[in-house]
């Protein structure tokens, strides 16, 4: 339970370091799922061109919706395990960022696809978004702690 309040006095406090993590990391989806890798992510969920064009952005707010809470609460979780370990440098803060990534992200989406079917390049975009999201809010906790 100490560790829970700690986690909420953690975001009460860290509020700027959690905004711009969110900054980040939207703006690495953005440009991962657009420039980067976005005609292979389209092929890779079927999406067209065209339909691309006729979203709206209200129809992207549920996603946009849960990656908010999965970053705050990514960054609270993060941000306190920092503290714990009283990390002394970046590299030390992207360590514990790929370990906790690997079983609990990344096996995750291997899995998950595995058992669905999709492809193994589709399983590495996707998981190597959460893990480049991941090592970006890591980097911004750690030079804002």
């Amino acid at each position: 339970m100490d560790h829970l309040l700690a986690v909420a006095a953690y975001v009460q406090t860290h509020v700027l370091s959690i905004f711009l993590a969110l900054v980040v990391t939207y703006a690495i989806g953005f440009t991962w799922h657009g420039p980067l890798f976005g005609k292979q992510w389209m092929a890779y969920n079927k999406m067209t061109p065209s339909k691309k064009k006729d979203m709206k952005f209200s129809m992207m707010l549920p996603g946009l919706s849960a990656s908010f809470v999965l970053t705050v609460l990514q960054s609270a979780v993060l941000g306190r395990t920092f503290q714990i370990l009283q990390l002394s440098s970046v590299a030390d803060a992207l360590l514990i960022a790929t370990i906790l990534w690997l079983p609990f992200t990344g096996m995750v989406i291997v899995n998950s696809y595995a058992w669905e079917g999709k492809k193994p390049g589709h399983m590495a975009l996707d998981a190597g978004f959460y893990l480049v999201s991941l090592l970006a809010i890591a980097a911004v906790l750690f030079y804002t702690m």
